[in-house]
């Protein structure tokens, strides 16, 4: 196999560079999710290619079922919130938009970079490559603090949109309970 790879590899990545594009690029969000759960098949058939079948079956299970199911009842239930948000102008900055393409691009160069001299991998893996042992391995005797790292992360994720969400529900039902309440005084004074 040469370096740069074969002609499956080459079109799998053409797809998934195309599909990760149509996940924030389409307008629609049903139309992003399929684009999203192209964008996880294609790496499950990367996967696949490197001899790593359990975690191409966990990526298929968990994020192309369970996580995707999760993003359409989302979808359903807040199924207008995307028209409105065209209502609002953008406020991001010309000169910022610009400062992140040229950090992106420069990134993408860097890294291309230091991917041409690296040597090819071997032609064949370990037996244990992709196993659910040397995955465990990995996970929790190699990358123990990395793996808790991120778990905490998430977590102070969620505690803060649920943080949000629920200051954001206080404010609107103060600001609901001012209304009923102007609406009762100017009801009152009408009758008097």
């Amino acid at each position: 196999m040469s370096s740069l790879g074969s002609p499956v590899q080459w079109i799998l990545g053409a797809i998934l560079i195309l599909a990760s594009i149509g996940v924030i690029t389409v307008r629609k969000p049903v139309h992003a999710s399929l684009c999203f759960l192209l964008t996880l098949l294609c790496l499950a058939a990367f996967y696949l290619d490197l001899s790593a079948e359990f975690i191409a079956v966990m990526q298929v299970l968990v994020y192309a079922g369970a996580i995707l199911v999760i993003f359409m009842f989302v979808i359903v239930l807040f199924q207008d919130a995307y028209q409105q948000i065209t209502q609002y102008q953008p406020k991001s900055s010309r000169t910022l938009l610009l400062t992140a393409a040229i950090s992106f691009t420069a990134i993408l160069g860097v890294l291309g970079y230091r991917l041409i001299g690296l040597p090819p991998a071997p032609a064949t893996a370990s037996d244990a490559y992709g196993t659910v042992e040397s995955l465990g391995r990995a996970l929790y005797v190699d990358f123990f603090f990395p793996f808790e790292a991120v778990t905490l992360l998430f977590l102070i994720a969620v505690v803060g949109a649920v943080y949000i969400a629920r200051r954001e529900r206080n404010s609107e039902s103060r600001i609901q309970n001012l209304k009923t309440h102007n609406t009762r005084d100017s009801h009152g004074h009408h009758a008097k």
